[in-house]
Order: C-alpha cells, then structure tokens, then sequence
C-alpha cells in the first residue's frame, strides 16, 4: 500500500515538472527573439581562407559573397550609415587596413601616446586571424550556453506576463563598436565580448548584456500598451531612463553588486567603468537632488534630450545609471519586486512608489532620499496635455 502511494505521489510530481516545464517553454516562444551567429561563423571560415590566399581580389570575392550579405553584417552597416558614409566595399578596406593587407597611412598613436582607432582594431583584427581555433571556440560556448533561452527567461523575471519581447541579437566580427543598437537589431562583437581573468568568454555577462536589451524591449512594448496617452513624452524623459535603465541595471546586471569583480577583468573598459560608477555613487545624495529638480525642469520643458543626455547619460554608464539601479534597490528591499514590476506598466510611478518604499526604509531608521510629492503627483498624473 505504502510502495504504490509513494509510487503515485512519484508521478504526481514528475507530472508537475513537465507541466512547469511546458508551460516555461511556451511563455518564452511567445517571444519574437532571435540569436544570430552566421555572420561570425563566415568571417572566421573567411580569415582561415586569408591566411592560404594572397590574392586581394579573391578575398574580396569571398568577403562580398558570403560575409557581406549575412544579416549581421548587414546589421553593422546599418548601425555606421547613421554617423558616416559606410557600406559593404568601405568595411571590407576598413578590415583590410586592420590585418595589413592594404597600405594606409594613418597613424597609430594618438600626440598623447594613446593608441588610434586603427591601432585598437588592429590588434583585435590580428588577433582574430591569428586565433581563428580560439574564435571558433568562443562561438561554440556560447551556443551550448543557450544564450537566447538564458537571457529571455532573466528578462522575464523582471517584467509584467504581459509583456512581449522582440529583439534580433546579431554575434559579429567588427572590431569598432562592441555593441551596437539599431532599432530592434543589437550587435555584439565577437572580438570583444567580456573575457574572465583566464581569458575565456564571460558567458552569464553576456547573457546578461543579451537580458538587459530584451527587458528594454519587453519595457517599451509594455509603454506603448499602456502610457500610449501621453503626448509630449519627451517631457518626462529624465523619468523615462531611470526607469527604463534603472530597473535592468539593477535587478539583471547587479552591476553595484559587481564592481569588485569587475576591477580585476582583462577588459581596460571595464577598469573604466568602475571608475565612474564609484565616482557617481560617491555623489548619490547630489543626484537625488538634481534628478528632482531637472523632473520638474524637464516637465516644464525648460530642459529636454540634449540637456538630459550630456547630463546622465554621458560616459560609459552616466549617472542615471546609478541613480536608477539605487532607486530599484530601495524599492525591492521595502516593496518586493512585483511593486518594481509595476512601473514598467507606467513608468510615471516611479517617483510615487519610490517613495512609499524610501517611507518605510524611513521608518525603519534608513537615511534615504523622498521626492517632492507634489511633484511625484504632477509626474504620474502627466499627459502632455497641460
């Protein structure tokens, strides 16, 4: 009697798992999400044929017939065309300058020392043809980590069931930017994704890069469902991006979390990075006060994106970055994150409910920062129309 009820209770359970299972599974199909490793794939058969051919012209031929027409190529043309002039025949000199094929004679110190844009894609580049096993590898472990299903099911967590998610993720050889967004297209180059102290592909900070963009995604789907009212969005921007980058900043790169870590990566921008979080993080009481004012400047429209943006978002990670995720910190801790989850439906609650979480972190003996309510109110009650 007992065996068979155990027996019973077995598959109770077992069933359970598969129910959760395909249910998890058919919440993220939903999901218009694509990762796309065809570009780099080429490019690296395309190095190995460079390291057994000389002629320039056959390189080109394969460049153009099997490199240039990928998407993710494509993809970095579309993201240059916005600042330069820039198509298929200018990146191909553009990577033939890099490996030495072609002469040039641009410098490859700056008059500081510094290395030029040249010098920095240089080295990547020959690095890449020099390594072609290695990139192979790289590419490899990411696949088996799933990166598409990782990051999707990290996004999830922090966003409304309501929300959908739609992103094109392109893995590249570029050698300029090391990641790039174009509409829903995001690039990532191969050559610099973050790297361990041993020298390996960072994966889960990859995923979490991937995550990041996908929350943003599932965020703006869930701002057109619901805030679609609104006119005039422009003047409650300075709102918009803390919320917007706050909340992944916080809840999926915990990047305050890891700034130690992030101290002793091979990466020179990383070291970068840390330095102006700490620096803005050494000036939190300020921005809290300034952020409340330039809300309330934005909302009258005496500032707007140009001011907003050399203002927060400036350097690597601006201000805005640390101030969001310090926002999200104080909500989580006071409120949970389904209170957090609330403002990606209306990002103008920011204030409100960060205050109701900074009230009771008060109330418990934290020192932490309220917003004017009155201007919390006039922020969540804004349509543009007055």
């Amino acid at each position: 009697m007992k065996k068979n009820l155990w027996l019973i209770i077995l598959a109770a359970i077992i069933s359970l798992i598969q129910c959760q299972s395909r249910f998890n599974g058919d919440s993220l199909s939903r999901h218009s999400v694509v990762v796309d490793y065809l570009m780099a794939e080429k490019a690296i058969s395309w190095l190995e044929y460079i390291k057994q051919e000389t002629d320039l012209e056959k390189i080109k031929h394969y460049f153009m017939a099997e490199v240039a027409p990928t998407e993710g190529c494509q993809s970095i043309i579309h993201h240059w065309q916005r600042f330069r002039d820039w198509n298929e025949e200018i990146f191909f000199q553009f990577i033939m300058e890099a490996i030495d094929k072609i002469p040039t004679d641009k410098p490859l110190k700056n008059p500081d020392g510094s290395w030029t844009s040249l010098a920095m894609r240089r080295n990547l580049w020959m690095s890449a043809l020099n390594n072609t096993e290695k990139l192979r590898e790289d590419l490899d472990k990411l696949k088996k980590a799933r990166v598409r299903e990782a990051a999707l099911e990290l996004a999830s967590r922090y966003l409304p069931d309501e929300a959908d998610i739609s992103n094109r993720f392109y893995v590249v050889l570029f050698g300029a930017s090391s990641a790039f967004s174009v509409g829903e297209e995001n690039g990532y180059d191969l050559l610099q994704l973050p790297k361990t102290s041993s020298g390996e592909i960072d994966v889960e900070r990859v995923i979490q890069t991937f995550a990041h963009e996908m929350h943003h995604s599932g965020f703006d789907n869930c701002a057109r469902k619901y805030v679609s009212e609104v006119k005039g969005e422009g003047r409650i921007m300075l709102a918009g991006i803390l919320a917007s980058e706050g909340m992944p900043t916080h809840f999926i790169n915990r990047q305050r979390e890891n700034l130690e870590l992030m101290k002793s990566a091979p990466n020179e921008i990383f070291r970068l990075l840390v330095a102006q979080w700490e620096d803005h993080l050494a000036r939190l009481p300020e921005l809290y006060l300034e952020a409340e004012n330039d809300i309330r400047l934005n909302m009258k429209g005496e500032i707007g994106q140009k001011e907003i943006f050399e203002k927060w978002m400036s350097g690597l990670q601006g201000p805005a970055y640390a101030l969001g995720s310090d926002m999200f910190s104080v909500i989580e801790k006071h409120l949970g994150r389904e209170e957090a989850k609330k403002i990606v439906r209306d990002y103008r609650q920011i204030l409100s409910v960060y205050n109701r979480a900074a009230e009771k972190g008060i109330a418990g003996g934290e020192k932490l920062f309220v917003f004017d309510k009155d201007l919390a109110e006039q922020l969540a009650r804004f349509t543009g129309m007055n």
